[in-house]
Formats: structure tokens, C-alpha cells, sequence
């Protein structure tokens, strides 16, 4: 039973670097020389989960995809930053940023008024028009934060920290 549990953490083990070298592999990583932020800067933002950075060979390296064409962390992913980190690995927090999702920003809920007295037929139509007005996000939560559509991102790092409690706002 011992040898099969260690068989199966060196498989993940595995799985895992395998999943980091395809990452790195499509993915471009800066080195501290090349941020505009001064080594004592750096080692504020890295120490209060302000920046992503992961360990390449040995080396601390931050993910280019986390900075606009000015060198700066995307606002959208910078608020969210310290809690995303604070909660999950930032091998983690890359992968989910590519990862495609699907999540309700707002639902549709039936009128429980009209729902009295109404046939089965009836109930399911109102259930169809519900589902066909909730509102969804689906794609990586990386292409809402680089757009700025802030409200969409956050409900992406909601659904990543809180799924169970996460307050879906109801159409009004």
C-alpha cells in the first residue's frame, strides 16, 4: 500500500513539471533586470503578493503576461493579486489565468408569485427563460484581466477562492 502511494506522488510530481515546461515553453518570463522596479520595490511587491513570480532553474522570474505594454501589472489583476497569492500558489494562479471557465455574473430567478398555481409545462418555461437571461462569462479569466473588464475578473477570482459562498447578483 506504502509503495503505491509513493508511485502515485511521483506521478503527480511528474504530471506537474511536465505541466510547468509546457507552460514556460508558450510563455515568455522576465528576469528582475528587465522590470522597471528597483530591486527594493521588487522585493516589497513579491513579499506582499503584489507580483507573480515563480522559480525557473533556479531563478526568480515573473510572468510576462501579468504586465501592459508599460511594464505595469494589469489593474484588474493587481487588485486581486495579494489574495490570489495569499490563497493558492503562484504555479496555480498561472495556470487558472489560462484556463478556461464558465461562471454566472448574474441570474435570472423566476417571480415565486407567478410560479403558484401553474402547470409542470409551464414552470419548465419559466425555468428556460431564466437560464436563457442569466448572464455567463465563458473564457480565461487572463483575457478579462487584460482587457480591464474588472467586475468580470473579479467574479473569476471569486469563483476560484469561494465557489460555494460566492454572492451571484439576481436580475432585476
Amino acid at each position: 500500500m506504502k509503495v503505491t502511494h509513493v508511485n502515485q506522488l511521483k506521478a503527480l510530481r511528474r504530471k506537474l513539471q511536465k505541466k510547468k515546461s509546457n507552460f514556460t515553453a508558450e510563455h515568455e518570463f522576465k528576469g528582475a533586470d528587465e522590470l522597471p522596479l528597483s530591486q527594493e520595490e521588487l522585493d516589497t511587491a513579491v513579499e506582499l503578493n503584489q507580483i507573480i513570480t515563480v522559480m525557473l532553474k533556479g531563478q526568480q522570474q515573473f510572468p510576462a503576461f501579468q504586465f501592459d505594454s508599460t511594464e505595469q501589472i494589469y489593474p484588474a489583476l493587481q487588485e486581486h493579486l495579494p489574495r490570489l497569492l495569499a490563497a493558492r500558489s503562484s504555479w496555480d494562479i498561472c495556470f487558472w489565468l489560462f484556463t478556461e471557465q464558465s461562471i454566472t455574473l448574474k441570474r435570472a430567478v423566476p417571480n415565486a408569485a407567478r410560479l403558484r398555481d401553474i402547470s409542470v409545462e409551464e414552470m419548465l418555461k419559466l425555468g428556460k427563460q431564466a437560464a436563457e437571461q442569466t448572464e455567463r462569462y465563458e473564457g480565461r479569466p487572463i483575457d478579462v484581466a487584460t482587457s480591464g473588464n474588472s467586475e468580470v475578473f473579479e467574479a473569476c477570482v471569486e469563483n476560484l477562492l469561494n465557489p460555494d459562498y460566492r454572492d451571484i447578483p439576481v436580475l432585476s
